[in-house]
């Protein structure tokens, strides 16, 4: 079953959260996150971003919850406040009906 993380993240200054997007970018591309299916930050407001990201089954989203933490606590100084969330994906398709995935059925019951 696939597995969604969600965070919602304020930080200090529009400094910060480009920071931290950027930084973002580079654990998808070679760090902790390279072995998710997708990860999508976006732009929420001057000083926040959400992150959704994607992982094809909980082994995998749980291999890096260590590593995820250590990330997040280096970076204390530049947060404000987040929020965590986690869970089983109900529904991932696209526009129109078709799925998201090829692997994935388009009802995940």
């Amino acid at each position: 079953m696939p597995i969604a993380r969600v965070i919602m993240c304020e930080q200090h200054t529009k400094e910060g959260r480009d920071q931290l997007l950027k930084e973002h970018r580079e654990a998808v591309e070679s760090g902790f996150l390279k072995e998710c299916e997708f990860s999508v930050a976006v732009r929420t407001g001057e000083t926040s971003y959400m992150v959704l990201t994607v992982y094809d089954t909980e082994e995998k989203a749980d291999a890096n919850r260590e590593a995820r933490v250590k990330w997040h606590e280096e970076r204390a100084s530049l947060i404000r406040e987040d929020f965590y969330h986690e869970g089983e994906i109900a529904t991932l398709i696209k526009g129109g009906g078709a799925p998201l995935l090829s692997k994935y059925n388009a009802n995940l019951d």
